[in-house]
């Protein structure tokens, strides 16, 4: 139980830590995003566009893409870690 316990705690740990590293090493998000979709995004939210749905929609397009990245990262690391533990 407390084995099981710990070894879900540090791959939630570990997650986090990746999730730390994505967004650290990640520009601000209005380089890589386009505005265009951050607008359409800002419509969708919001009904209206203006400055701070425009924020809005940013912020919540960067947290979606920073929660991929990081998942892919996890998933990648987590099945080498399996693979180099079964050899």
């Amino acid at each position: 139980m407390a084995r099981t316990l710990a070894r879900s705690a540090s791959k939630i740990a570990f997650y986090v830590i990746i999730m730390l590293a994505v967004t650290r090493s990640l520009a601000d998000p209005k380089s890589y995003i386009n505005h265009d979709i951050a607008r359409q995004t800002a419509q969708l939210i919001s009904g209206d566009v203006n400055a701070d749905s425009l924020y809005d929609a940013f912020f919540y397009l960067d947290v979606v893409s920073v929660v991929a990245i990081t998942t892919a990262i996890y998933f990648i690391t987590m099945k080498l870690f399996k693979k180099i533990r079964s050899k």
